[in-house]
């Protein structure tokens, strides 16, 4: 057992390799772009479900008839505002 406790402490004496300093950047990287595609997921799914209940709403809310007013009450048939003023 002491030469194991003897080669654990060799090994915590030694400074670490270079792979595993630059290893923490890497999963810290990894983790944001995992965060930022669960934004993404959950943006667009909630934009999904907001058009899904506005075309219902749409679907089901009672619409009112065209109406054919002429524009700036001119009527349809002027060929400019010159001939309605």
């Amino acid at each position: 057992m002491t030469e194991l406790d003897e080669m654990l402490g060799r090994l915590g004496a030694e400074p670490p390799p270079a792979a595993l300093l630059a290893l923490d950047g890497a999963v810290l990287a990894g983790m944001g772009q995992r965060r930022e595609a669960g934004f993404a997921r959950r943006g667009l799914l909630l934009a999904g479900g907001v058009a899904v209940l506005v075309g219902l709403a749409g679907t089901f809310a009672p619409a009112a008839p065209a109406g054919a007013e002429p524009l700036l009450g001119l009527p349809e048939a002027a060929p400019s505002h010159l001939l309605a003023d």
